[in-house]
């Protein structure tokens, strides 16, 4: 009889009246056969056999022997045919109804295998190897009740047959397939109990309670083989972490990886688990000591990637993902998790193209398609973003991330109300999902409507900041580095050279101006360049000379005078527009600042009231840069002091203009406290402890906020360890 694809030949113990006188030479050739089976002279014992079938044609079991043959060879259609020749002969044996059902599987004929190993078991209840074959073809065709069905009328079998060893492992194999059915079924609650029901602390005790076999074995030398066990405590560890039990899970894992020896899949699966839990040193054991035993273990690779990841070491995150590549070509989830890491690096065409990969090995990868669109919409291709985002939806109207993604292109896009759909969608699909009310509330500041946009970022600063101190955030985030000074030099004198060449004069303005007038070199810790025009330069012409150099790309929204319903854009009454250098993505904000008054106007559009600074009226003057003249206010300490403040010399890296300037147009506080309150929530988000603990101080000074107190002592003695 064949199972489970091993081989196990079983001669039929009852001899009917159709042999012939001749049955002694059958019955020899039959047991030489056998012998030169078991040994796998696969040929020698089909002439043994077929010799047998000359001296007695109805010679069951030569036929059955001879279909197994050809069932070893792989030659399942003919093996039918022998098998078929055993069952006229001898009806009622079960054995040949198993093993042609097995045939029958082979060719993937899974109902018609049913039927037989159904007419197996009716012809002998006790047949246990029928019920597990039956079991399993209703386990791969996803009928899990049916399955759960046949394994507990075969335990009750085991049950109730005589104890031994042999009896006691089956009946634990299938109470562990039984336990795999019940997790199917939704039940780890049952499962539990089932695999409750074979474990003990000492096994051996467990064999001892069985009088039989203490009777055969009065010294207690019988024991259970081990890597059984082994799979006890491996299917508890599975049925644990359904039930999010992660300890249990653990110990039960560190269980089964003590009953035998290089059990690669418990210790791969409590690096799961320990990954599950961020104890990432402990994962990362186990992956490597799984790929010491077996270093094409693609699974190991893929989540040691993934772990790596998580832990800021991207380096080793591409060398593991591009190992596991390399074992399993057509790993989507390999590809994708190599995009990840590529976007992390900045290697977007690298990332764009892990991602084509990811769909193109699963086209129904959702979070492959998402992460396309976040490589889309960072190389500003808003349209091909936007496809991306929507076929990830398709394929999961659930996928809060994709709704809350495809609204930051809709807010790019300046459709915001489209954005504020998606957002509330995600939101409404996880409502502990941070980033969906952040975004809701930049969505509402642009348009103006302050108080719900600061109660909707105090949502998303109050779940960051419990994520955060329950360690529930599930990677490491490298803060975004600031600009690269060199490059930054370049890029200024480029840009002084390009606007010389058109005669657009310019000056030195806000954090740019700070960093060369008092260090004699941009900041080290800014983010952008800051450039300064008169009111009455032509806009038009600023647009038509950067955009002719290709160097530079212009955010639409910056070149209107109004946001979300203020009016038809006015070009000339433009206070800002942003600019990203493209090679070197450098942002570059330039201000017109606008008389009025008593005072010099600087500053964004906005509703419901701009976002000013009040300068003092000055003239321009010179100042020498790398060689270069420079324009900057006729007298930049009286400049730096509206801004800066008296201790405009002492460097303060928590401060913001935007948020602390001294000239802040009082009418501008509102929207400033929002962009505060937004900025914090970024900070949080990029794990900037002492950015997100500056502007902590920073918002002291609009009132005292329990929220915004608490992560203050909160984040204190990490900016402490930073330090």
């Amino acid at each position: 009889m064949l199972c489970s694809g091993v081989i196990h030949i079983v001669t039929a113990n009852i001899k009917t009246e159709f042999l012939t006188t001749e049955i002694s030479d059958e019955a020899q050739l039959i047991d030489q056969a056998i012998a030169l089976h078991q040994e796998g002279r696969l040929e020698l014992a089909a002439e043994l056999y077929q010799k047998a079938l000359k001296i007695n044609p109805d010679s069951y079991d030569a036929l059955n022997f001879l279909g197994l043959i050809d069932y070893q060879k792989g030659k399942w259609v003919e093996s039918i045919e022998w098998f078929k020749q055993a069952i006229r002969i001898f009806p009622a044996n079960p054995s040949f109804y198993l093993n042609i059902g097995n045939s029958l599987k082979q060719l993937g004929r899974a109902e018609d295998a049913k039927i037989l190993y159904a007419e197996a078991i009716k012809l002998d209840p006790n047949l246990i190897d029928a019920y597990h074959s039956l079991a399993v073809l209703h386990h791969s065709s996803n009928e899990f009740q049916l399955a759960l069905e046949v394994l507990k009328s075969a335990t009750a079998k085991l049950n109730e047959s005589n104890p031994s060893i042999s009896n006691l492992e089956r009946l634990i194999s299938l109470n562990i397939f039984k336990s795999s059915v019940q997790r199917h079924l939704k039940c780890p609650e049952e499962a539990l109990e089932t695999l409750e029901e074979i474990k003990a602390v000492n096994f051996t005790e467990t064999i001892e309670s069985i009088k039989s076999i203490k009777a055969l074995d009065p010294e207690g030398q019988l024991t259970l083989d081990p890597r059984l066990m082994g799979d006890v405590y491996l299917n508890l560890g599975l049925t644990y972490e359904d039930l999010n039990e992660l300890d249990n899970a653990i110990d039960s894992y560190t269980k089964a990886a003590q009953c035998c020896e290089r059990f690669t899949t418990a210790l791969f699966n409590r690096g799961n688990v320990y990954q599950n839990l961020n104890r990432w040193d402990d994962a990362l054991r186990d992956y490597d000591q799984v790929l010491v035993w077996e270093d094409e273990h693609v699974g190991a690779w893929l989540n040691r990637g993934l772990l790596l990841y998580k832990q800021t070491h991207f380096q080793g995150a591409l060398d593991s993902l591009r190992r596991a590549i390399t074992l399993d070509p057509e790993s989507a989830v390999a590809y994708s998790n190599l995009g990840v890491v590529q976007f992390e690096l900045g290697q977007m065409l690298d990332a764009l193209f892990s991602f084509d990969k990811a769909t193109q090995y699963d086209p129904h990868y959702v979070e492959a398609f998402s992460n396309k669109g976040n490589v889309l919409k960072e190389l500003r291709q808003f349209d091909a973003a936007l496809e991306a985002y929507d076929k990830a939806i398709s394929l999961n109207l659930n996928y809060f991330e994709a709704f809350t993604n495809r609204g930051v292109v809709y807010f790019e896009l300046e459709r915001f109300g489209d954005a504020l759909l998606d957002y509330e969608r995600a939101i409404e699909l996880n409502p502990l999902y941070a980033s969906a009310h952040s975004n809701k509330g930049n969505v509402l500041k642009e348009r103006g409507d302050l108080d719900a946009a600061l109660a909707s970022i105090s949502t998303a600063i109050e779940l960051q900041f419990k994520l955060i101190k329950e360690g529930a955030l599930d990677r490491r985030v490298k803060p975004q580095k600031p600009m690269q000074v060199s490059l930054a030099s370049k890029v200024l004198l480029e840009l002084h050279a390009l606007l010389e060449l058109h005669e657009i004069p310019f000056f030195l303005a806000y954090g740019t101006l700070l960093g060369i007038y008092r260090d004699g070199e941009v900041l080290p810790h800014d983010k952008d360049l800051d450039v300064g025009l008169g009111w009455n330069c032509s806009r038009e012409k600023l647009i038509q000379v950067l955009s002719g150099s290709g160097k530079y790309w212009i955010d639409p929204k910056s070149t209107q005078s109004g946001h979300a319903g203020e009016g038809d854009a006015v070009l000339d009454e433009v206070l800002n527009i942003g600019v990203i250098e493209k090679s070197s993505s450098i942002s570059i904000d330039f201000f017109f600042f606008k008389p009025q008054g008593a005072h010099l106007l600087s500053g964004f559009h906005h509703l419901p009231y701009p976002l000013m600074w009040r300068f003092t009226p000055f003239e321009l003057a010179p100042i020498n840069y790398k060689g270069l003249q420079f324009n900057t206010p006729g007298d930049p300490e009286v400049y730096l002091k509206d801004i800066y403040g008296p201790n405009w010399r002492i460097p303060d890296p928590y401060f913001d203009s935007l948020v602390s300037g001294y000239n802040l147009d009082p009418r501008s506080r509102g929207v400033s406290m929002v962009y505060a309150y937004s900025r914090l929530f970024d900070q949080m988000t990029e794990q900037n402890w002492k950015k997100a603990y500056g502007y902590c101080k920073q918002l002291a000074s609009y009132g005292q906020s329990e929220l915004v107190g608490s992560i203050e002592r909160y984040l204190a003695p990490l900016v402490l360890e930073v330090k």
